[in-house]
C-alpha cells in the first residue's frame, strides 16, 4: 500500500475512533466506501481478526503482515494498551503524509534530469536522422540506449530497496546505506524519528521500560538502532537507567542521549520523546529538501559531460573522413 494510501485510512480510522464509533462500525462504514484493493484486504483483514476475538495489532499481525510495517503493529498496539487508538491511528496518518510528501518532493526533483537523459541520448543522433550516414539508421541504437538506461534505473530502484529490507535487521549494512551522502542523513533522521514516536506511545501505554525500548528499536526500522536496542533492553532490565544503557550503544546521537538523561531525572520522558519524534521529522524533512536540491544539480552536470562527449564524438565521426579525403588528395 503506498505512503499516501495508509495515510488517507489512518487519517479516517482516527476521526471515526475520535467520534467513539464503535471499531467494527467504523470497518463496514469504509469498506462500503469501495477502497482500493490493497485498503479492502487491509480493512477485510483486520474485520476478520477482531471477528475471531483478537485484538487490532493482532489482526493486522496476522491477517494483514504484508501490508503493514512494525511500526504500524507497535503504534496500534501501544495505543491499544494505553487507551489511545485514536492518538495511535493520528500518529500514522501524520507519519505516512510526511514521507508521502519527502517521496513525492524527492520524485519530481528528479524529472528534469531524466528528462535530460533522454536528450542526451537523442541529440547527437539528430545530424543522422536528416543526413545519411556510413552508420545506417540511428533509431535502433537510440531504441538500445533507452532501454539500457531504463533497465539500470530499474535494478538500481530495486537493489537499493532491496538494500533497505536488509538495512532493516542488519547493522551494518544500515551503516554503510547510513553514509551515503544526502540520503544518509534523511534514514537515520527518519529512524530515530520512529524510535522516538514508538517509544513515546509506549510510555503512554506504561509498559516496561526495557518492553518499551525492544518494540521501539525494531519499528525504527534500522537495523543499527534495532541491535542497539537489544543491547539497551538488557541492561535496563539488569538495573541501569535507559539514558546510560542507550549511551553504551554508541548507536544513538549524544545529543538525544543526554536530553534523555535529564528527562529521566525531571520525569518528562514522554515529553521529551515526543520533542524529538517532531525534531527529527522536521530534520528528515529538511534532509529531503537538500538531497533535492543538489541531487538533480549532480545529474545536471553528469548529463552535461556526457552530451559533451556525445557532441565531440559526433563531430569526430562526421569530420574526420573528410579531413581524411583532404590529407589523400594532396
Amino acid at each position: 500500500m503506498k505512503a499516501r494510501d495508509k495515510a488517507a485510512l489512518y487519517r479516517e480510522l482516527a476521526k471515526l475512533t475520535e467520534a467513539d464509533f464503535h471499531l467494527d462500525r467504523s470497518l463496514s462504514l469504509l469498506l462500503s466506501q469501495k477502497p482500493s484493493r490493497e485498503k479492502r484486504e487491509y480493512l477485510e483483514g483486520m474485520q476478520r481478526g477482531l471477528s475471531a476475538g483478537q485484538s487490532v495489532a493482532e489482526a493486522i499481525t496476522q491477517n494483514n503482515a504484508a501490508l503493514v510495517t512494525p511500526l504500524e503493529t507497535s503504534l496500534i498496539e501501544a495505543g491499544e494498551r494505553s487507551g489511545k487508538l485514536a492518538s495511535a491511528f493520528n500518529h500514522l496518518a501524520r507519519y505516512f503524509a510526511a514521507t508521502d510528501g519527502a517521496a513525492r518532493q524527492a520524485r519530481g526533483a528528479m524529472i528534469y534530469p531524466l528528462i535530460l537523459l533522454h536528450l542526451a541520448i537523442l541529440l547527437p543522433e539528430l545530424p543522422a536522422f536528416i543526413v545519411a550516414q556510413p552508420g545506417g539508421n540511428p533509431m535502433p541504437r537510440v531504441l538500445t540506449a533507452i532501454g539500457l538506461l531504463w533497465g539500470l534505473l530499474l535494478a538500481g530502484g530495486w537493489a537499493w530497496r532491496w538494500l533497505s529490507q536488509r538495512a532493516g535487521s542488519s547493522a551494518g549494512m544500515d551503516r554503510v546505506l547510513n553514509a551515503v551522502p544526502f540520503i544518509g542523513a534523511t534514514r537515520r533522521h527518519w529512524a530515530l524519528a520512529r524510535f522516538a514516536q514508538v517509544f513515546h506511545s509506549c510510555l503512554l501505554a506504561a509498559l516496561r521500560m526495557s518492553e518499551t525500548t525492544l518494540i521501539a528499536g525494531n519499528a525504527s526500522q534500522s537495523g543499527q538502532l534495532r541491535t542497539a536496542s537489544l543491547d539497551a533492553a538488557r541492561q535496563i532490565k539488569a538495573g541501569e537507567t535507559l539514558s546510560s544503557s542507550l549511551a553504551d550503544t554508541g548507536a544513538f546521537p549524544t545529543e538525544f542521549v543526554n536530553s534523555i538523561a535529564t528527562a529521566e531525572e525531571s520525569g518528562k520522558l514522554d515529553e521529551e520523546m515526543a520533542r524529538w519524534t517532531a525534531a527529527e521529522t522536521m530534520l528528515a524533512t529538511e534532509a529531503i529538501e537538500r538531497a533535492s536540491l543538489w541531487l538533480p544539480k549532480i545529474g545536471y552536470a553528469v548529463v552535461v559531460l556526457f552530451v559533451a562527449w556525445r557532441i565531440i564524438s559526433m563531430v569526430q565521426g562526421i569530420y574526420g573522413g573528410m579531413f581524411q579525403q583532404l590529407d589523400a588528395m594532396q
